[in-house]
């Protein structure tokens, strides 16, 4: 049910295998999930290798390489902290990722790790979304509707999103509700995701050891702007 929710995007694929991927060019994707991106990388001739935390997710990840040819080496791994003994000429963390980090900490073992696994002149890649002022003043236990998808099995599936924002942590709390018209609410998915805001980004970055090089307001490279729901961002470390 994750791949309905979070279903291939042409648009993002091209973008990560335009700055990352490539012939013989060594690819790490962290939080790579269900492959949706470390498979395309992998297709364009990238040496690729996917990360997860979830080993259900990897299982699914690499039933779809399998399926569709791709050569991908997938581990189990917390991205805050792990050693692959390789370096990258990228490192990838897409779909907003990034915001499974809630700390300071945790942002600074991610950065360190990171860093240790890049190559001399690598980039860090990834998207974040721009922090939405509406959902996050959303009343407690107020549902909105995230979307409707059609499943094999269950026919019709709603799925409906509560959020609740701590504004000194910066932290929301979001539930899940999926639902069919024979099933309410038969299953609830939650989240904790770190809002980055885009002043905060830069500061974020250089404190860890990274310069922002592009930020884009989404993947077809437009400008950012006020009317922007996403960061799509290119970094390198800082000198």
């Amino acid at each position: 049910m994750y791949d309905l929710i979070a279903p291939r995007d042409a648009t993002m694929e091209n973008f990560y295998v335009e700055v990352a991927g490539g012939p013989s060019r060594r690819v790490l994707e962290l939080a790579c999930g269900s492959g949706r991106f470390t498979v395309p990388l992998a297709k364009s001739g990238a040496h690729v290798v996917g990360g997860d935390l979830s080993e259900t997710m990897l299982e699914r990840a690499r039933s779809v390489a399998r399926e569709t040819g791709a050569k991908v080496n997938f581990v189990t791994l917390d991205m805050r902290d792990f050693q692959l003994n390789q370096s990258f000429d990228a490192v990838v963390i897409a779909a907003n990722s990034i915001m499974h980090m809630h700390s300071t900490e945790d942002f600074a073992r991610l950065f360190a790790t990171i860093r240790r696994h890049l190559a001399p002149g690598g980039n860090l890649v990834f998207d974040v979304f721009v922090p939405n002022a509406r959902l996050l003043r959303l009343p407690l236990g107020e549902r909105q509707l995230l979307g409707s998808f059609r499943h094999d099995e269950l026919g019709e599936i709603v799925v409906e999103e509560t959020i609740s924002y701590n504004p000194t942590t910066q932290i929301s709390e979001a539930n899940w509700y999926w639902s069919t018209a024979s099933n309410p609410s038969f299953r609830r998915t939650s989240l904790r995701l770190r809002q980055i805001f885009p002043q905060e980004l830069p500061l974020l970055l250089r404190q860890n050891g990274f310069e922002l090089v592009s930020r884009f307001g989404d993947f077809d490279r437009r400008p950012l702007t006020p009317e922007s729901w996403r960061q799509v961002c290119i970094a390198k470390e800082g000198t």
